[in-house]
């Protein structure tokens, strides 16, 4: 089957003959892909919501995988006992939701080998989350889909992560620059022009609560273009 551009990019990141979970699976395209490309051996498919569930049990059975890939129906991590799976992956939600769900079903979290996450939004938070609570981010990678770039983070267990030095990498994934991502100039290109016009707007204010904004994110211009400059040739 043929699944979007931020599905398969996820996909690829998922190691090979491992068990895995998706939550938040939706209509269950990603463990479907992964089965039918044999990737995995077998996969839990979870849903909040039950006609989301009911739909992606529908197209489960009518591509005859029933036998290999469990659907259940709960919240977060509540439907996966401590060591059941190998890596888990919540995908499509915002990142401090992501967050609460690791923290939530902390056990769970912790016995897998590897967590995929996708945030759509709180990026950062989701991040520095992440390294507070001894996880290192291992991988991470940017994919583009109807002219939006995604985020994905890839995160193992590991109690001597430290945090980062600079605090503009909890925005800006440091695996991007070092491998040269393709995307992250445009990725870069887009962040800068949005503070740039929030600079703008923020200018004609004169209260110090503004002013105190305005530093803050000339600051985090500034080390944008220093990472564009310095980094991407």
């Amino acid at each position: 089957m043929n699944i979007r551009p931020r599905l398969r990019a996820i996909a690829d990141l998922v190691p090979h003959s491992q068990n895995i979970a998706d939550i938040g699976t939706d209509h269950g395209y990603l463990p479907l892909y992964l089965l039918q490309w044999g990737r995995i051996p077998n996969a839990i498919a979870a849903d909040v919501s039950a006609g989301s569930l009911k739909k992606a049990s529908a197209l489960i059975e009518q591509n005859n995988m029933s036998h290999v890939i469990e659907t259940r129906l709960g919240n977060g991590l509540s439907v996966l006992s401590a060591g059941e799976v190998d890596t888990i992956v919540i995908a499509g939600m915002g990142g401090v939701l992501i967050s609460e769900i690791l923290q939530q079903g902390e056990k769970v979290a912790r016995s897998a080998s590897t967590l995929i996450l996708q945030p759509m939004i709180g990026q950062e938070e989701l991040r520095r989350w992440l390294i507070q609570n001894q996880y290192r981010i291992q991988d991470e990678d940017l994919v583009k889909e109807s002219n939006r770039i995604y985020e994905i983070i890839v995160a193992v267990p590991d109690e001597e992560v430290k945090e980062y030095e600079n605090e503009i990498y909890y925005e800006i994934g440091l695996s991007w620059i070092t491998k040269k991502h393709p995307l992250l100039r445009e990725w870069l290109e887009k962040k800068i022009r949005g503070l740039k016009d929030l600079i703008k707007g923020l200018e004609k204010g004169q209260i110090d609560v503004v002013a105190a904004r305005l530093r803050e994110a000339q600051e985090k211009l500034r080390q944008y273009e220093e990472v564009d400059s310095c980094h991407i040739k």
